[in-house]
């Protein structure tokens, strides 16, 4: 594998023979693997070969490397005489011999665990509950977890602490310091925590009804959506000379014509797509599968960016990141996409985030005729009242049914 990266035989030879030497084959392979060309995996396998020259001088195995060590080796870089080595580079060593600790643990040379922030051993339990008797997603249990250990970390990690004011202060503290759209989650979580404290035996007093009420209103405001020439103009801006155009506008194309989350698209795996039967088969909130029809565009746009743009992956999602590391793509990633194609196109978009295409969508629909029945189920809503949002939308037929404004009768007195 190394005489693929050098152009003189004695460079992989001289690797192989250093303490790291075992290693730098398949840690050479796994790089190319991630999609990182031939130049950029030689510097790796270089520094790697650096940090066990380093540690061998030292007494230390390759096997012994853990987070301690690197720290000292990155130390060392400040006033590294090394032979071979250019400070001018540095840098750049400490992330990639992160990366060669990242492969040696995952090849079982290393024991060392990586380091992980510290949790409350409560917090810790209640991950695990979270997980296993309630079967919760990955990102209901993320968002979760933060505010649980907030709300310990203001008694000291000791929940028997807890009572009335501690909960109310904290939680009027924290919406003010986040997102006031948030607030009706954060007080879900609070509440959910306080009664698993009190069911464990950890908190005496059930605390929940201390956690304040955030008014909401059913349906108080309108969805906000772009009209439908805007978005249509969206998906011409990723009409462009680019290695990742296409997957750009096939992504925007599963938002703007099925109205799918940020989610649904960056989970989407290559066996979810039947081709055959041209439809797509979508995992959404609480896991309920649906097939949703695969409209001719979305589909050509999807399958010209499989068979020429993305790039080789042992992962089997549909959308992948264009550089390297090679790995599927995140929502933030996706969110992303979404607000560059906006600004390409010159938009004026009440918002930058991938749901504005949602509500677009729905919005179009019931525009053009479509129930509001209709209109649920391609968006897979539960409750008919998430959609009736969207029928305020239709300003027109409001107009019609408005009734003007009663005069009120003045008094003579």
């Amino acid at each position: 594998m190394l005489e693929r990266l050098f152009q003189t035989d004695s460079t992989p030879c001289h690797l192989r023979e250093g303490p790291a030497g075992p290693f730098l084959d398949g840690f050479a392979e796994s790089m190319l693997a991630a999609g990182y060309s031939s130049r950029t995996v030689g510097s790796y396998v270089h520094d790697a070969d650096h940090l066990g020259q380093w540690a061998g001088r030292r007494g230390v195995a390759v096997a012994d490397l853990d987070a301690d060590l690197l720290a000292r080796f990155v130390r060392h870089l400040l006033r590294c005489r090394c032979r071979g080595c250019r400070r001018a580079v540095h840098k750049r060593v400490a992330f990639r011999v992160h990366a060669f600790l990242r492969y040696l643990r995952e090849e079982g040379v290393v024991t060392t665990s990586a380091p992980e922030a510290t949790r409350p051993q409560i917090v810790v339990e209640y991950d695990a509950w979270m997980r296993d008797r309630r079967g919760l997603a990955e990102t209901t249990i993320a968002h979760s977890l933060p505010v649980a250990q907030a709300l310990l970390a203001t008694v000291g990690d000791d929940p028997r602490r807890l009572d009335a004011a501690c909960v109310r202060k904290f939680v009027l503290e924290y919406i003010r310091r986040h997102a006031p759209a948030s607030a009706g989650c954060v007080t879900t979580i609070v509440r959910c925590f306080l009664r698993w404290l009190v069911v464990q035996s950890r908190c005496t007093t059930d605390l929940t009804e201390a956690v304040p009420k955030v008014p909401t209103w059913q349906l108080q405001r309108l969805p906000r959506y772009i009209p439908a020439d805007d978005v249509e103009r969206i998906l011409a801006a990723c009409d462009r000379p680019s290695r990742v155009a296409r997957r750009d506008r096939a992504m925007l194309l599963l938002l703007a014509r099925l109205g799918l989350r940020a989610s649904d698209v960056v989970g989407l795996r290559l066996g979810d797509i039947e081709w055959g039967q041209g439809r797509l088969r979508v995992v959404g909130k609480g896991r309920r599968e649906t097939r949703l029809p695969l409209p001719q565009d979305v589909g050509d746009e999807i399958l010209s960016y499989l068979e020429i743009d993305r790039p080789v992956s042992a992962a089997d999602h549909a959308f992948l990141t264009a550089r390297t590391p090679i790995r599927p793509i995140t929502s933030s990633g996706l969110r992303d996409v979404v607000g560059r194609a906006i600004e390409r196109a010159g938009v004026e978009a009440p918002s930058r985030g991938t749901h504005v295409l949602r509500h677009s969508l729905a919005t179009r629909l019931l525009c053009e005729g479509a129930t509001l029945d209709a209109i649920g189920a391609l968006l897979r809503h539960r409750d008919v009242s998430t959609t009736a949002l969207y029928a305020k939308v239709d300003i027109g037929l409001l107009r019609q049914i408005s009734q003007p404004w009663p005069r009120a009768e003045v008094s003579s007195c």
